[in-house]
């Protein structure tokens, strides 16, 4: 979803919102006369609230849309989905373990090789 929040007297970039989706917004970031200081071009807070409930808005109705897909994706594949994270869950744990004793083994491997190595100088 892409947003133009920007008047035609502003210069815009696109940015990548912080909350982790990857939607695209416009927003202004100077006059491109350089009059104004302000980051949404524009001194008036009538204009900047109308700003920011218009970005709102969009925001609101994205985390709608996604409550939605969620519970109609549960609903239709709930099951499925259920059975591949109990498997992740598994193979996981199992590599997990695995891992661990390989780790154990190292430290045991260099925890010789260092007793070794220390008993040759002398």
């Amino acid at each position: 979803m892409v947003e133009n929040q920007c008047e035609s007297n502003c210069e815009c970039v696109e940015t990548q919102r912080s909350s982790g989706n990857n939607n695209v917004a416009n927003e202004c970031c100077e006059m491109t006369n350089k009059t104004s200081s302000s980051s949404c071009c524009s001194d008036s807070p009538i204009a900047e609230a109308k700003s920011l409930l218009e970005r709102s808005f969009f925001t609101a109705l994205t985390e709608v849309h996604v409550e939605k897909l969620k519970k109609q994706i549960e609903t239709e594949w709930g099951t499925t989905i259920d059975k591949a994270v109990d498997l992740t869950i598994k193979t996981v744990a199992k590599q997990w373990q695995a891992s661990l004793s390989k780790s154990a083994a190292n430290k045991e491997f260099y925890s010789e090789l260092e007793k070794i190595f220390k008993t040759t100088k002398e």
